[in-house]
């Protein structure tokens, strides 16, 4: 009964941030350009719901942050209480992944970008390093996926 409830709760939550998502990108793509004396740059285009797209890409991104933690939170004690040794793997883990932040943090570029038109305040150091930060972590991330996908079959093969 429980599992039907689950499923029937996830293919909900499912679907409706299926149909925002394409409500977000039909209102970006169709929803037209943003009027010539309200451009930014006269000459490139400017779709008129460019704003919703990146909010509704800041929930998801927010909302699948928080669900990963408090998963990993409750896995965690779940698992402190029948296997310490394999969650203090589990820690290491995260440990692992908090120090590749700090260090792509510390080798981002933090030199201030010339973008025409713009006067926002998001041109700083900080979040530049923050965004090479993102950015390397995902090559690295993306790296190792694909190294192991290649390696690790050839170990399963010896045995």
């Amino acid at each position: 009964m429980a599992v039907t409830k689950i499923h029937r709760t996830s293919r909900t939550v499912l679907l409706i941030g299926i149909v925002i998502s394409l409500v977000v990108l039909g209102l970006f793509y169709l929803g037209g350009q943003v009027p010539a004396h309200q451009k930014i740059a006269a000459d490139m285009s400017q779709p008129k719901f460019t704003d919703i797209v990146l909010y509704w890409a800041y929930v998801l991104l927010a909302v699948t942050l928080i669900v990963l933690l408090l998963f990993a939170i409750v896995a965690f004690f779940k698992q402190m209480k029948e296997s310490p040794k394999k969650a203090m793997g589990g820690l290491l883990i995260l440990v692992g992944l908090a120090a590749l932040l700090i260090v792509t943090y510390v080798i981002g570029d933090g030199t201030l970008l010339n973008i025409p038109g713009y006067d926002g305040n998001d041109n700083r150091p900080p979040t530049l390093k923050m965004t090479d930060m993102w950015l390397y972590s995902a090559y690295f991330m993306f790296t190792m996926t694909i190294l192991a996908m290649v390696i690790l079959p050839l170990f399963k093969k010896r045995k």
